[in-house]
């Protein structure tokens, strides 16, 4: 009797290239039927296939899935030949069966018609000359050619779509651009495009001839001196005989538009001089389409300098003056400043001895002693220069007592049952509005700040003192916040307005209308005139720890908005210096902890963290989960740490370093980086070995794993390095059948990953880096933390952990560490034994959130420890 063998199902893989993208299809067959399958696919289809030959393709293209590089399930052209830049990409590109190098071709691009009607067509040829629109299909950078798709070259491609593009403003552009193009690509072109030469502008730099020093003159430059002549003609389009052959300049309308409003205001004379040249969008407001604000201030600065006034005691009791850009000792004395000032009542720069000098309304203040109320007014209106507290604190806000026995009821609109400390919270902010004070609340990640402040805002809206509220908080918060929102206040979600991207609007009239405004840091900087004129109820910033830099305009910025009431929100208000916790507070409340300078001497200094937080008391609220719901939440298990020894692989690759003799603290650096990637896989440097399954710490992790899935748990894996992120997701999902998410920087929908693996029930894995999911996640479906490799601040990791161990959580969570040793090349400890070592014995510091953690010391003492000196 003979018995057949079941013949294994085959994963298949559909390579579908369309005109925009790649469209990549899957199906299932076991010799005799066929079944497509439509991805991602479901958790139960993994499970059933991950074993199928084949599967491997799909892992790759989770991974384009995960990046976000897919768009309705199609691989843009653009996204593909920026994939061909990097090694990753290109292997995961060559994992799903797509061409990774381009073909090799000639060919001739030719004008078929008038040039004023610009039908341009162009003749691609393989090597052998054969035509290739003869001899294969063509589907926007893929030419099928005898069931073979061929990858144009990328130069070739933009030429392509320069054709196919209709929105031209005129058809010398598209001569111009297309011509262009096919030079850029190698090819040919006509006899007629030989002899007619067609030049687009579609950009050009700005020189300033300086007639005096309150007169400059601004000067339209371009690549050549007929790229001049034509961007200082009225018409757009200007040509140029050479014999037989003739040059067409045309440019574009956005060019000729940015040129008027250029030209309004093309001389620039008095104090507008210096203005410019400190802020150009004070004097051309209307001009913001090609001006590169930055690079055009640096360079001018150079033709006539600013002096920005400063003064600072000698050794001997005297008072330099001093120019605060260079620092170079200026002529000047008290009399002469004061002489200046009297003379100009209502300027901020003053030309004096061919010199533009700057006179802020600080020193004027000091130097003339007047009162804020007598103080005349300058031409601040242009840009935001705050008073920064630095030197002297020359800006406070006052405060009432605080205390207030007044209980404020829940507002009927939150759609949430609050804990004690949320309902405690809600109560203290409600006072502090009413008291007119600012506050910090520094509650430990997961705590529930956001429905505190929802539940607040609510309030603010029953009492008519929401609109408008202004949120401001890292780009990758926005949607979580709106999700909150809708979620526990709907009644919030009336009238708010996210602003961000380039159709943001440019009035404030328009934006105070709306009652809440989200938006980001940086788009904040960027939009701070827009901003600083509106009247805000509430400025409200989260993760406030992004403005911990009291120098950044991150943090000028903000502070230079007006609002009734500020609010700054951080479970960690200092990093890295003290100095953080006071350019928070000189948001939330200017002048409680006096000048930067008064607070240096009494609270840095001095180490005086007792005294700090009696002086922050009635502005900063911080409880901790062991605080307030020790028996609420499930138990926190930090496990032994567990100890590998490293496979004598990874023992040769270490001793390999370490004979390179590295020197320097930079090389040595680089060395320990590429050290803690070793240990956890050699995949991560060294690319003939991303298929090793057999390491020391890797099976560590899947034993682990192995018990999770049998409880039928989930687990979370932390580690920064994107290249281990790929070689585990490969492993784990050929080893256990299920998508393996990940969520690293480049991540634009976390929300929506986190959602999909809270939602599939049973065993899941989850790949994560420490920053990336720092802020803004809750993943509370998750009980089992591992930390794949450390991070250099014991802080951030328990972050990365409270992602899982926070309100919400069901079951105890289970934090794993594991450490790999290598006796024979580091007998003192590996760089994972050392920084295991040196964060723990940092730990309890790391928890008192207002005491500086310096991971520069942390990576000081792991060098002395792993490279003695000799």
């Amino acid at each position: 009797m003979f018995f057949f063998k079941k013949r294994q199902n085959e994963l298949h893989t559909s390579v579908i290239p369309i005109e925009s993208g790649i469209r990549i299809a899957f199906h299932v067959s076991d010799g005799k039927q066929r079944k497509d399958l439509i991805p991602p696919l479901t958790k139960d289809q993994i499970e059933q296939h991950y074993r199928s030959q084949g599967f491997n393709k799909y892992i790759a293209w989770e991974e384009l899935y995960d990046s976000g590089a897919l768009i309705e399930g199609v691989l843009p052209y653009d996204t593909y030949y920026e994939m061909l830049n990097d090694p990753e990409g290109t292997e995961v590109l060559s994992t799903v069966s797509l061409p990774t190098e381009e073909m090799q071709l000639t060919g001739e691009l030719k004008l078929d018609s008038l040039p004023a009607e610009a039908k341009l067509s162009m003749h691609l040829m393989e090597q052998s000359g054969k035509n290739l629109d003869r001899i294969g299909r063509n589907y926007g950078a893929i030419y099928e050619v005898d069931g073979q798709l061929h990858l144009l070259p990328r130069s070739v491609y933009e030429l392509k779509k320069a054709l196919a593009y209709v929105s031209y403003e005129e058809a010398y552009q598209k001569i111009a651009v297309c011509q262009r193009l096919a030079k850029e690509a190698g090819l040919n072109l006509d006899s007629f495009l030989v002899k007619e030469k067609y030049h687009v502008i579609d950009g050009y730099n700005l020189d300033i001839k300086v007639h005096s020093n309150d007169h400059i003159e601004l000067i339209p430059i371009g690549m050549s001196e007929r790229e001049n002549d034509t961007l200082l003609e009225k018409k757009p389009l200007k040509s140029f005989a050479d014999g037989d052959e003739r040059e067409r300049f045309v440019r574009t309308g956005r060019i000729s538009d940015d040129l008027s409003k250029l030209f309004t205001k093309r001389h620039i004379t008095g104090e507008d001089v210096p203005l410019f040249l400190e802020n150009p969008a004070a004097v051309l407001p209307e001009h913001n389409y090609l001006f590169d604000l930055d690079a055009f201030s640096d360079r001018v600065k150079g033709i006539l300098p600013i002096q920005k006034v400063r003064q600072r005691y000698t050794e001997g009791g005297k008072i330099d003056w001093f120019d605060q850009e260079t620092g170079d000792i200026l002529p000047l004395d008290k009399a002469l400043l004061k002489d200046l000032m009297e003379q100009n009542p209502n300027q901020q720069y003053v030309n004096y001895q061919g010199n533009w000098i700057y006179l802020d309304p600080t020193l004027r203040k000091q130097l003339l002693e007047i009162n804020d109320q007598d103080q005349p007014l300058t031409k601040t209106g242009y840009y935001l220069d705050i008073i920064d507290n630095e030197e002297d604190l020359d800006y406070s806000l006052e405060a009432k007592e605080a205390y207030n026995s007044t209980m404020y009821p829940l507002p009927e609109g939150v759609k949430a049952d609050l804990f004690d400390h949320q309902y405690e919270g809600y109560q203290w902010l409600c006072q502090l509005e009413e008291q007119g004070r600012g506050g910090l609340l520094a509650d430990d990640m997961g705590l529930g700040k956001t429905i505190q402040v929802i539940s607040f805002l609510l309030k603010q809206k029953e009492k008519g003192k929401l609109s408008p509220t202004l949120l401001v908080l890292p780009i990758a918060l926005i949607e979580n916040w709106q999700v909150e929102i809708n979620k526990f206040a709907p009644e919030l979600s009336d009238n708010n307005y996210v602003h961000h991207g380039s159709n943001r609007l440019r009035s404030s009239d328009l934006i105070a209308k709306h009652n809440l405004i989200l938006t980001s840091y940086d788009t904040l900087k960027t939009d701070q005139l827009i901003f600083g004129k509106i009247p805000f109820q509430a400025v409200i910033c989260d993760e406030a720890q992004n403005i911990k830099s009291y120098s950044s305009q991150r943090s000028r910025a903000l502070r230079a908005m007006q609002s009734d009431f500020r609010l700054a929100m951080t479970g960690t208000p200092v990093e890295n210096g003290l100095d953080e916790l006071w350019s928070i507070m000189d948001f939330v409340q200017p002048g409680c902890l006096g000048s930067l300078k008064e607070f240096k001497n009494k609270y840095e200094m001095t180490q005086n963290y007792e005294g700090l937080l009696r002086a922050i008391k009635p502005y900063y609220m911080r409880r901790t989960k062991k605080q307030v719901l020790s028996d609420r939440l499930p138990k926190k298990l930090e496990q032994r740490p567990i100890y590998v020894e490293a496979s004598p692989l990874q023992k040769s690759i270490s001793n390999s370093m370490l004979q390179t003799k590295e020197t320097g603290q930079v090389a040595i650096l680089n060395m320990l980086t590429k050290l803690r990637q070793l240990y956890g896989h050699p995949g991560a440097i060294i690319s003939s070995y991303e298929a090793l399954e057999d390491l020391p710490k890797l099976n560590e992790v899947l034993s682990i794993l192995d018990r999770v899935k049998k409880l039928g748990e989930k687990a979370i894996i932390f580690t920064e390095f994107r290249k281990i992120h790929s070689i585990l997701k490969r492993i784990l999902m050929q080893r256990y059948g299920v998508s393996i998410p990940i969520i690293d920087g480049d991540t634009t929908n976390r929300q929506s990953v986190v959602q999909m693996f809270s939602q599939n029930p049973g065993f899941g894995v989850m790949l994560l880096s420490q920053k990336a999911a720092g802020v803004g996640l809750t993943i509370t479906c998750a009980n089992h933390v591992l930390h794949y490799t450390r991070w250099w601040n014991p802080a951030v990791e328990n972050q990365a952990t409270d992602r899982a161990y926070r309100i919400g959580q069901q079951k105890d969570v289970y934090v794993y560490h594991i450490i790999t040793k290598d006796p024979t090349n580091f007998p003192n400890g590996t760089v994972e034994e050392l920084m295991h070592e040196l964060l723990e014995s940092k730990r309890e510091l790391a928890e008192n959130v207002i005491v500086p953690f310096d991971t520069s010391e942390i990576k000081r003492l792991l060098i002395e420890k792993l490279v003695p000196s000799e």
